[in-house]
């Protein structure tokens, strides 16, 4: 019994002996295979490393980006009704200088546009007298930084001021008196975005829904609002900048 003992305790050694001889074997010739792949070893690795620092860089570019690039929101708060307020809200990396706000009104016959970035008192012009810190009470124009929104004033102050400017009579619920029926109010933004010269824009349009009571709604078209500060964008806001300066014609039309 001892004797079969000792022959099987022998044979299970040899066997590991035989199975770590194999395993050294392996290794060599990995070893060797490795080292005369040495050059097509160290391309790869070359390889790797390149692509991995085109994705970091990749990465760097992609949030240089999303810091030079403008974002501004322009939503209604406080409601959905011609009551409701106009925020202009300015999510940008960088502070933007807000140099003109333009209404553009569609109705059933034509389309009018009108700049609404100052305010206007009873004798027609903003108050000579004007401090500082209330200047914000008198024009819309101004610097805003990231992160800060701004409250245009309400889209029924707004709709009458377009209507007023271009002869178009409204009654209390801002529902226009004559033949004509409005369609739609666009609120468009020309802007100055960081340190740059060229300016840049935001628009965003709200159709005009009346209820069975009369009632008008601001429903927006799209979800967001268009972002213009591509090249070929930026020549439309020059457009606008462009119509501004224009004296209005005997219809008061002007092209969007």
């Amino acid at each position: 019994m001892q004797m079969m003992a000792c022959q099987a305790g022998c044979g299970g050694g040899r066997v590991y002996l035989f199975q770590g001889v194999v395993v050294i074997y392996f290794l060599s010739d990995l070893w060797n295979w490795i080292q005369e792949n040495a050059t097509v070893f160290s391309g790869l690795t070359s390889v790797g490393m390149l692509l991995i620092w085109g994705v970091y860089l990749q990465l760097l570019l992609h949030n240089f980006r999303m810091q030079r690039r403008p974002q501004i929101i322009i939503n209604h708060g406080y409601g959905r009704g011609i009551d409701s307020r106009c925020i202009v809200s300015n999510m940008s990396q960088s502070a933007v200088f807000v140099d003109s706000i333009i209404v553009k009104l569609e109705t059933s016959d034509d389309q009018y546009v009108t700049d609404v970035t100052d305010t206007v008192d009873e004798q027609g012009e903003g108050g000579s007298d004007v401090d500082m810190k209330e200047l914000r009470q008198v024009t819309r124009q101004g610097p805003l930084g990231s992160g800060e929104y701004m409250n245009a004033g309400t889209f029924r102050t707004l709709l009458q001021k377009v209507a007023s400017e271009h002869g178009i009579s409204v009654d209390d619920s801002c529902r226009p008196t004559g033949e004509i029926g409005f369609s739609s109010i666009e609120i468009r933004l020309i802007m100055i975005f960081g340190a740059e010269t060229s300016p840049i824009g935001a628009s965003r349009r709200f159709n005009m829904k009346y209820d069975d009571a009369k009632k008008l709604s601001l429903v927006p078209e799209t979800i967001g609002t268009q972002q213009l500060g591509k090249r070929r964008q930026r020549l439309k806001v020059r457009r606008w900048q462009r119509d501004l300066r224009m004296p209005l014609d005997s219809g008061g039309q002007q092209e969007g």
